[in-house]
């Protein structure tokens, strides 16, 4: 007798994702996979006071950190749960956005840049790109958007992307043990700006 719960028909297969495309974003932005040699730009963001603030980056941000985000990556892609794309401008490393798969074709996005990229609309090129993707390659129907109440540089992003922001939830997000209210939005399909 199988006693292994039903899987859902649109559940997520959980089952390697494709090779990580490159795909430019415009405006000497590109999507493009993790290196070894974006450790010391992971390491640099990671430690800003911005990320300290507002992501759940462990603090202190040590290198041993970026190594770690590296396998976390790499790992994502292989088991089918994350689509991570370093972001590079310039041709420098830039930051990250992912795309985390959940049940039922949707995904959360997760996106940070680092300090020399920001300011520019790097990251609003980024994340339309990549949510794109998702929704063209991975034939997700929606997206959610979580972030912490007062990080207007995360909300203004998602707003230009089309994110619906559905309001304020009071302890949603917790970091390093502290919980914190938190803003959530999603996007469907159709709606990417």
């Amino acid at each position: 007798m199988d006693l292994t719960p039903p899987t859902p028909l649109d559940a997520p297969a959980r089952r390697p994702l494709p090779e990580p495309p490159r795909l430019d974003a415009g405006g000497g932005v590109l999507l493009r996979r993790h290196r070894p040699d974006d450790a010391d730009g992971i390491f640099e963001q990671g430690g800003d006071p911005d990320m300290q603030r507002w992501t759940t980056v462990p603090a202190p941000y040590e290198r041993q950190h970026a190594q770690e985000f590296l396998e976390k990556v790499a790992a994502g892609w292989a088991d089918g749960s994350m689509a991570a794309f370093a972001i590079e401008v310039d041709g420098r490393f830039g930051g990250t956005v992912d795309l985390r798969l959940g049940e039922g074709r949707w995904a959360e996005v997760g996106f940070g840049l680092h300090p020399a990229a920001r300011g520019r609309g790097v990251m609003t090129r980024a994340a339309r790109t990549a949510l794109r993707w998702g929704f063209e390659e991975l034939g997700l129907v929606g997206v959610h958007w979580r972030a912490v109440v007062g990080n207007r540089a995360s909300r203004a992003v998602a707003e230009k992307c089309g994110f619906r922001v559905e309001g304020e939830v009071r302890g949603l997000l917790v970091a390093r043990g502290q919980r914190d209210d938190g803003w959530i939005g999603s996007l469907l399909a159709g709606e990417l700006r």
